[in-house]
Formats: structure tokens, sequence, C-alpha cells
């Protein structure tokens, strides 16, 4: 939904990214996982997200905030692979008995502002285009190292803060860039993705399936549902998640304003257009 400047859409973690996550740390259990289920939130600059971030802080909720001491401040200390947020992690605690049994399950918080969520879009879709892992860091080096100096490139110029590489001048971060740019074609082959339609629902949907499938090329479409029920969208999304495992990337996710799910997850429909853009406005 749209609250001000801030827009807020939520998602449950996909099955396979959860198996992921599980190999990936061995030392990690289901029951310790902090983002099964998330909300995203969107803002239009640093100053919006930390105030609003305040404001929920000193809220009268239930939930206990168990990351109170800012270790997911990825803004003030960005992460190696350029990625910046915030994240908070709440245990869940019901107001009413019949929610209990969902006391102490895990919830995480995701703040970004557009630019930040603009450079972790692009990254998203680097991975699902091209079956590469730069999200995780396990991506080939030059293209991992560009992707940094992209999100210092952006930290500098449209929020006037330096990110992991503050130790660089702005014209060593933009010659590296374009240099690395010569040997991965990484944005040039951003550019040349087009897209895809997510068509209107009825104003009662507030729930959304998104199925982007690997190899859309050879006539594999994207594919959004939309539904007013849980229960509806919920069976939706288990009978696609098994139908075409390991053939789509599928998502459920939610939002009171359908413009929320575009904005939120724009990595699903393919569009780099914003990172692009932000981009062409830092190096030109």
């Amino acid at each position: 939904m749209f609250d001000g400047d801030v827009v807020i859409a939520q998602r449950l973690k996909r099955t396979p990214t959860i198996l992921d996550k599980l190999q990936r740390e061995p030392a990690m259990s289901l029951s310790r996982m902090h983002d099964i289920a998330g909300c995203r939130l969107i803002f239009d600059n640093i100053e919006s997200l930390r105030r609003f971030r305040l404001g929920v802080h000193s809220s009268k909720a239930k939930h206990v905030n168990i990351s109170a001491d800012d270790r997911y401040d990825y803004i003030s200390s960005p992460k190696p692979s350029g990625y910046r947020g915030v994240h908070d992690v709440y245990k869940y605690e019901a107001y009413s008995s019949a929610g209990k049994k969902w006391n102490n399950l895990r919830i995480e918080l995701q703040y970004r502002t557009r630019v930040q969520h603009a450079w972790a879009t692009a990254v998203e879709i680097v991975d699902m285009v091209n079956a590469k892992r730069l999200k995780f860091g396990q991506a080939e080096d030059g293209l991992t190292r560009q992707f940094l100096l992209a999100s210092e490139i952006l930290s500098r110029y449209h929020e006037g803060v330096p990110g992991y590489c503050a130790s660089d001048s702005m014209n060593q971060v933009m010659e590296e860039f374009w240099k690395i740019e010569s040997e991965t074609h990484a944005v040039a082959r951003l550019r040349g993705l087009t897209g895809s339609n997510f068509r209107d629902f009825a104003r009662d949907a507030k729930l959304f399936v998104l199925v982007n499938f690997f190899d859309a090329d050879n006539g594999l479409p994207f594919e959004a549902y939309g539904f007013a029920d849980n229960r509806s969208a919920v069976e939706t999304y288990q009978n696609l998640e098994s139908k075409y495992l390991g053939v789509a990337d599928i998502v459920l996710v939610g939002a009171s304003e359908q413009d929320a799910v575009r904005l939120a997850y724009t990595n699903y429909l393919s569009d780099a257009s914003t990172f692009l853009a932000l981009l062409d406005q830092a190096t030109t």
C-alpha cells in the first residue's frame, strides 16, 4: 500500500529459496529463519526511511524486536556486495488467543530507499535472466565487483553518502565500473530487456502470485494471478510451485495497491528501467 512517501508490500519466501538458504547456511534451522514472512517498505529518501522506522520502534505493538542493536543496518555499514538497506527482525506475538499458535515465529521488515531498491532489483534480474548467483556473492568476480561499484555510484550521486568503497574517489569508481562493463556487458544486457506486463486486476485483488519463467525467450511468458482471499491465493501458489518446480520463480505477495506490487517486485517483471535511469543520471 502507499502511506505518504512509503510503499509497503508483503511476501512469503518461496520454498526453493528456503531450501537454498538452508543448504548455504548449514547452521541455520527453519525455526530461526527470520525472513520466511516479510514486509518490504520503500521510501523516497534515507531521511523518510529513518523517520518511519523510528515510528515503528516506538509503536505499542506486542511483537518483539530482536534486532534492536542495528546489526542489520546496511546503510550505515553496506555489505561488501554493495547491498544497502535496513532490516528489522521481530518475533510475532498475537493479540488474540486464536493467533497464539504463531507466537515466536520471526518476521522481517525490510526498509529501502527507491535508489537502493532499484539496485537490488537489478541484481535479482541479472540472477534470474542469466542464472547467476550475484545476489549471494557467487557470480564471476568481475560482475560482482561491477555491481558493488554501481551501488557506490548510485549512493554517492543520488543520496550523497559513500558506500562500501568510501576510500576510492568517484573518478576511480567510475573508471573501473566502465572498464568492467566493457568485459561483462551487464548494463547493455539489462537495456535489452523489455520487461513483462503486469495487467490490472479487479479492485478487490489484494494478493498476487507472480510467475517468472527461466526460459521466457522460448515461449514461456510471465504470468500473474490476482486474488481477493488468502485461501485461493495459497492454493494457487502451491499448485503452481509444484507444477513449475525448476522451471520458474514463483512468489506470493500482498499489497492493498497493485502499483505497490509493480514497484516492490519489479524483478519479477524483468524491469530494470529505474536502475538504468538512475545510473544514466549519475554517469552522464
